[in-house]
């Protein structure tokens, strides 16, 4: 009997598959639609519908702005901020009808009756203030805090309805009844939308983020796996052509896959599919860091805490960075390429296309010896994240594949099943067994070169550039061994969890959890406070350390340039008068104005004796609340969302005419066809999240039109006509809604951009600046912490007054804030899209450069921080005294210890002096090669804030060249090898040299000036020339440490010390470090094209003249155009 076919999909099957309608969707998509249409649905009954009178409607409608849809917990929080913003709305209603009605008694003439109806100037005088006071404010808080988006936006609803309806209200009790049914309209709009979030297919932030979780796990094993596929293709493949033709056809993919769709080579279709893997696991990974703060906050009845919650994400990104990170190989050997001219052409010399050949060749082979190990770890990485996931039920376990025979697998193993962590342990030990093999086929290759050189060149001499280039492939084999390595730890780390909570019986019953005190203070403060509390220099913070701990500057909030910090009670008052007038002066309180000013140009005609019964007649306003809807800061923002605002009114009017009309103006029916419609609309709000305001101004539309139809029908036109407004038919009324969506948002659009806009290429232009000063600091605390383990200064990184500690928390904080920019230079880069460019063209393609350089940046050095945060040992199975305990329980068999005996391999280097030799040795040469990091903070900070003002840059910024660092190494050995000549194997460290040979001539001394105390450069120079001539005497006199165990400075290079504790981080820092410097190099040209060059030269050209600045008399005229020495 054949094996059966899987049958084809149906035409049915396949749209709902390129839809994306799954179950999850179309349950949202089902949730979303319930609250307006049991908002409507409630309004049918007598009770209801005699108590809310005309506000009926506005229940449905507030149920949209209620969002049911969220999570829960993202729910619950907008769900309190609602509330608080309805009561304060309410009290400023009733204050502001109040204070009216007295200015309304205060002002009527002697004799006649005030509670008549009729106009009265100065009510409507205060009504407007209280409302143009209030709309000021509040949009100065949502622009402030964005967590107040939608709070606001029903705020602002409850003012324009009371202060425009309070206008013509003549009695106090009419307005205490007229304030008591809005704000109960809204309330129990709310109170539907709370049921509606927890009854119906209820769905906590903890699932959200078990949901993220799973697609993480899911994209971190395709990703290894894509990386496995992509390190099969070097093996053959001339890695060089591929690295330099990717990204250029990674460029043209997104242009030409829409007109031809290009046919790609395999090497390309390769580094495609790990470039998409790499790019969706970054963003989900944005997601998973933004969603963890609400899942850590729920109320759940679940099995994991906040703590386990916090461990999985940890221990996940312990995994995810090195996987990351062997995806740089591609990165690697591009730079390869392009610094040594190997371009993909005709035109390369014979030499130089040999001299490809044979490094091409070196790397084919250690590609080849890759297999295998790699092979190892990744299906160790691949069943490992199965097994966690399976134990810690972020996934089901899947379920038996039709046609397996179940009896031959039940002997097996599978991911899940106690003891399939020891397995994995296996396949860890299998990997570091195999560890070395790439070390020493780089060994034999380099040997094979060398000899076919020599043939060929029988005075061939192994030049210093040659040198360097063993050294530089040493250093990206031991960088790639290193991220396997600890890549490796981190399954384990994490199988060891999961395994840990399985045992201790976590995850065999699901319990209430709450959050702590602790974690609801801090969303409190996170929801009031624009900026994160920052380690403030206190007496208590250093409380219980031994030591004085002093810490800079970029440990305290920024400094005012025009005032010292206050001293006295008179400075302190100053300086809160100060902060008022800053606030008002402040963006936010512009555009906070700027939303009152366009509110007020509908407004004015409800308070003035003219047009006040023209503006309750036609319900304007709806467009005054579409004001508050569509303001936004940017001008790119406002046009697209006024042109979606427009288009999705007039899609609701022609569907509320179909609404209405299909069944024939019955009630039944038009409920049912409402609820479709919102159902359908529900699909584009969950898929598209860009176009969210215009999908709830379209379901909202929809309500006002066929919601006030049904009043009418319910109550009936006598009733309904009785608050001033007359009753139009549904053909007529559907127009005059679109005419007063598209005026409100017509009028929010031309004060956004009026009297001067703020673009979205400003507000993109201020977040690449901070992105690049956050870079900069966050270098700085890489750069810290690599000093502090030079100089046994960190502590224990789990003692709060320790550095270690300091930096650690400093270093997750502008992670985070990273983290969170970047979703904003996404968003600002689509929309400045849509502002029409006035002028010379916008020069896009700068902006996409440093946006990529930055991401590229920070990835890096994330990459060095955690190199540095999680160092490993190589041979752990040789351990000092002090380590045989935990590993030995490390290295016991699965048979002899469970799960909970597993140690995961040591991650620390060891404290034994015999241990830190090298690590001493290099810590005595580190200060003076320092200033070469220095360059690299100096430099960023320097295009942030050349960024953020326009300024232009100095013609020459100090960059360190790559493998800077390495370079005075070697010349430090080369000085010693003058006195001191050694042979040494091939097989062993490298050859000798030519030193002579050497291009690298010691640069000029950089001028080094402390900016913090404004020493002068030659005290700090000469303290770096007596320390480094102090190194060189200790390596001719061969003086040995305290212990006797000194490694010579001219050693420290040797790849025979590449068994000590921090020779591997130390060749994965050179690594990063190198990859920063090019990044760094197109960042800085990047930048200087578009705030050009503080340059005055000048040189003159023509007959009889060369060249040159030496008597010329006259300046080129482009030069005279530009002034001001700005190179644009």
């Amino acid at each position: 009997m054949g094996i059966q076919k899987p049958k084809k999909p149906s035409a049915l099957q396949k749209i709902i598959s390129k839809l994306g309608l799954d179950v999850p969707t179309l349950l949202m998509m089902f949730k979303g639609s319930i609250p307006p249409t049991i908002g409507i649905v409630i309004y049918q009954s007598d009770a209801v519908a005699s108590y809310f009178g005309s506000f009926g409607y506005l229940v449905p409608i507030i149920t949209v702005f209620g969002l049911a849809v969220l999570p829960r917990g993202k729910f619950l929080m907008s769900l309190v901020l609602n509330v608080l913003l309805i009561g304060l709305g309410a009290a400023l209603s009733m204050l502001a009808l109040w204070s009216a009605l007295q200015a309304r008694y205060n002002t009527t003439p002697a004799g006649v009756d005030p509670r008549l109806p009729g106009y009265n100037s100065s009510q409507s005088a205060v009504c407007g203030v209280w409302l143009f006071a209030s709309i000021w404010l509040s949009n100065t808080l949502r622009a402030k805090l964005p967590s107040f988006n939608l709070p606001v936006i029903i705020f602002s609803i409850l003012l324009n309805v009371a202060t425009t309806y309070g206008a013509v209200i003549t009695s106090l009790e009419a307005a205490e009844l007229f304030i008591q049914q809005l704000v109960t309209a809204m309330l129990a709009a709310l109170a539907i939308a709370l049921g509606v979030n927890l009854l119906v297919v209820p769905v906590s932030s903890r699932q959200v983020l078990t949901r993220e979780l799973g697609a993480c796990v899911s994209l971190l094993r395709k990703t290894v796996s894509l990386q496995k596929a992509y390190l099969v293709r070097l093996e053959s493949d001339d890695m060089f052509s591929m690295a330099s033709r990717t990204e250029t056809q990674l460029s043209k993919w997104d242009r030409a896959a829409k007109r031809n769709k290009p046919k790609l080579t395999k090497e390309a279709r390769a580094a495609k599919a790990l470039h998409e893997s790499v790019a969706k696991l970054k963003e989900m990974a944005g997601k998973l860091h933004a969603d963890a703060p609400f899942a850590k906050r729920d109320i759940a009845w679940g099995k994991l805490d906040a703590k386990d919650l916090s461990k999985i994400i940890s221990l996940y990104r312990n995994l995810y960075i090195p996987v990351l990170g062997m995806t740089t190989i591609t990165d690697i050997f591009k730079r390869i390429s392009e610094r040594r001219g190997w371009v993909v052409d005709d035109s390369m010399p014979p030499e130089v296309l040999a001299e490809k050949e044979i490094e091409k060749r070196v790397w084919n082979s250690v590609m080849r010896q890759m297999r295998d190990p790699f092979e190892i770890l990744s299906e160790a990485i691949d069943q490992g994240l199965e097994h966690t996931v399976i134990c810690l039920e972020i996934v089901p376990r899947p379920k038996p594949k039709p046609g397996k025979d179940v009896e031959a697998q039940a002997g097996k193993l599978q991911p899940g099943d106690p003891g399939f962590a020891q397995a994995i342990d296996r396949k860890i030990k299998a990997f570091n067994l195999r560890r070395g093999e790439l070390l020493r086929a780089w060994v034999c290759e380099r040997e094979a070169a060398l000899q076919e050189e020599r043939i060929d060149n029988p005075g061939y001499k192994y030049s210093a550039e040659r040198l360097e280039r063993d050294q530089v492939q040493f250093y990206i084999l031991l960088f790639m061994e290193n991220l396997m390595h600890t890549a490796g730890i981190a399954v384990h780390e994490l199988t060891a969890f999961a395994d840990s909570k399985v045992e201790d019986g976590t995850m065999k019953k699901s319990r209430l959890i709450l959050p702590g005190f602790r974690r609801l203070k801090k969303w409190f403060i996170g929801i009031i406070s624009n900026e994160d509390s920052s380690a403030e220099q206190s007496p208590d913070l250093m409380e219980g350390s031994p030591n004085i701990i002093y810490f800079g500057d970029g440990y305290n909030r920024k400094k005012d340039p025009e005032h010292l910090p206050p001293a006295t009670a008179w400075q302190r008052f100053g300086h809160l008068l100060r902060s008022l007038s800053k606030f008002f002066g402040s963006e936010e309180s512009a555009f906070g104005f700027r939303a009152a000013c366009a509110t007020m140009t509908i407004g004015i005609v409800a308070f003035l004796e003219s047009s006040q019964r023209f503006f309750i007649e036609q319900r304007l306003v709806w467009a005054m609340i579409m004001v508050a809807i569509g303001m936004t800061m940017t001008a790119g923002q406002s046009f697209f969302g006024f042109l979606c605002r427009v288009g999705g009114t007039v899609i609701a009017m022609c569907t509320s005419l179909v609404i209405w009309y299909i069944v024939a103006e019955r009630t039944p029916g038009t409920v049912v066809f409402l609820w479709l419609f919102t159902f359908i609309d529900m699909y584009f709000f969950i898929k598209y999240p860009r176009f969210i305001p215009a999908i709830m101004i379209m379901i909202v539309t929809q309500i006002l039109i066929v919601g006030y139809e049904l009043q009418v029908m319910k109550v009936g036109k006598e009733a309904s006509e009785r608050s001033g407004q007359p009753y139009y038919p549904t053909y007529q009324l559907a127009p005059y809604r679109l005419a007063c969506v598209a005026g409100g948002s017509l009028v929010a659009f031309l004060w956004t951009i009026f009297p001067s806009p703020l673009t979205d290429r400003t507000w993109l232009r201020r977040d690449l600046s901070a992105t690049l000063y956050l870079v900069a600091n966050y270098f700085s605390i890489v750069n810290s912490t690599l000093q502090s383990q030079l100089d046994h200064t960190e502590g224990d990184p789990s003692d709060p007054a320790s550095p270690a500690h300091q930096l650690l928390k400093l270093r997750h904080k502008i992670y985070g804030k990273v983290m969170l920019l970047l979703p904003s230079l996404s968003q600002h880069s689509y929309w400045e899209k849509w502002e029409p460019t006035v002028g010379g063209r916008y020069p896009r393609e700068a902006y996409d450069e440093i946006i990529l350089r930055s991401t590229r940046i920070m990835g890096y050095l994330t990459l060095m921080a955690y190199t540095l945060t999680h160092p490993v040992r190589l041979h752990p199975g040789k351990p000092a005294d002090g380590d045989k305990k935990e590993d030995s329980v490390a290295d016991e068999t699965p048979e002899e210890g469970g799960a909970s005996s597993r140690v995961p391999p040591s991650r620390a280097g060891s404290t034994v002096p015999h241990e830190r030799a090298w690590i001493d040795a290099l810590a005595d040469v580190f200060d003076s090669l320092s200033p070469t990091n220095h360059t690299i903070l100096s430099t960023l900070t320097l295009l942030s804030n050349s960024l953020l003002s326009g300024q232009s840059l100095p013609p020459f910024l100090p960059l360190p060249r790559p493998y800077e660092m390495t370079r005075r190494l070697m010349r430090l050995g080369q000085q010693h090898h003058h006195h001191h000549r050694r042979h040494v194997s091939v097989t062993g460290s490298l050859p000798d040299y030519d030193s002579e040979s050497s291009s690298d001539a010691d640069l000029p001394p950089i001028k080094i000036l402390n900016t913090e105390t404004g020493a002068d450069d030659m005290t700090e120079f000469a303290h770096l020339r007596s320390h480094e001539r102090h190194v060189l005497e200790r390596i001719r006199s061969g003086a040995g440490s305290a212990t006797g165990s000194y490694i010579n400075t001219h050693d420290l290079l040797d790849p025979r010390n590449m068994e000590q504790p921090g020779y591997a981080e130390f060749a994965a820092l050179q690594v990063c470090s190198t990859l920063v410097c090019d990044d760094l190099e197109r960042l800085v040209k990047a930048v200087s094209g578009l705030v050009g060059v503080v340059d005055f030269s000048f040189r003159v050209s023509g007959a009889g003249s060369s060249s040159g600045s030496g008597s010329a008399t006259s300046m080129s005229e482009a030069g005279r155009e530009k002034g001001k020495g700005k190179v644009d």
